[in-house]
């Protein structure tokens, strides 16, 4: 995609969470050429992990520095990534520059996660700032259609994860997560709110205690973004933890929508794959 850049080539600023998939991205923008600020969030991301961009360390309690910041160097461009525990309102610590916002971040603690997302997107909108996705600035990041490494799901692997999206579609409204994993014919887990690799954990206690069995290894994983769900702040993702447990759960491979799940080094999550004995596959 074609942004308009600042002075002295400044093009886009990453509000930078913890975790991989921030650091992928500033490399991927810095070998392209451009000009990235990052806003490292204190306490979660590393400020030596991304060369050639610039970068400054802030709490969330700060915002009304980032802004400042960002306009000084007039960058109307922003991506937010990498994860963040939720912290409650009254821990926020505001700077005297971010007073003034702060009734606008009550409201958006008065509702759930998705809410509180859409708020902050919205928030930086209202200020003149554009917001983008991850994959929307770097497509490679997100899952390919077919698969990372060099094994395909089989056809009693096909059906399973083709009804495990049906399942994630029709929870959607719910609210409930991301991932659903499926064996021997039927529904084993659901992702809540412990995240997916604390429901692979579930599901391989099931199986360490023999109350569930895995024959043949037909036990799929599938992720998906909820219906409506906003990738630019919220994009489900895997790494190689995560096929390091389903490897460990008895799993046979996992299914991600093409386009709309982070996976980051595909080519390095591919061989790992490989090396497991797993399919990863983007779907349609």
């Amino acid at each position: 995609m074609t942004r308009p850049a600042g002075p002295a080539g400044a093009s886009v600023a990453l509000l930078a969470g913890g975790g991989d998939f921030p650091i992928d991205l500033t490399r991927i923008l810095v070998a392209r050429g451009e000009s990235v600020f990052v806003a490292a969030l204190d306490g979660v991301a590393d400020p030596q992990a991304f060369p050639g961009a610039e970068v400054r360390m802030m709490r969330l309690g700060q915002l009304g520095s980032l802004l400042d910041e960002l306009r000084r160097r007039r960058i109307g461009d922003i991506v937010m990534l990498g994860g963040l525990p939720r912290p409650s309102f009254g821990a926020l610590r505001p700077e005297l520059a971010t007073l003034k916002y702060l009734p606008y971040f009550a409201r958006a603690f008065r509702g759930g996660d998705d809410h509180l997302l859409r708020r902050v997107v919205r928030f930086f909108e209202d200020y003149g700032f554009r917001v983008h996705g991850p994959a929307e600035i770097a497509p490679e990041l997100a899952a390919p259609l077919g698969p990372l490494g060099s094994l395909r799901a089989n056809e009693v692997q096909r059906e399973l994860f083709l009804r495990g999206f049906s399942l994630l579609d029709a929870l959607s409204p719910f609210d409930i997560g991301q991932a659903a994993i499926l064996a021997d014919h039927r529904v084993v887990a659901v992702e809540a709110a412990e995240g997916t690799d604390e429901m692979i954990a579930r599901v391989a206690e099931l199986v360490a205690r023999r109350r569930l069995r895995l024959d043949k290894r037909d036990g799929v994983l599938v992720k998906a973004p909820k219906t409506g769900q906003d990738l630019r702040v919220d994009m489900p993702a895997i790494g190689p933890q995560t096929l390091h447990n389903i490897a460990r759960a008895g799993l046979s491979g996992i299914a991600l929508r093409a386009g709309q799940v982070l996976v980051g080094d595909r080519a390095g999550l591919g061989r790992l794959a490989d090396e497991l004995g797993l399919f990863v596959e983007g779907v349609a």
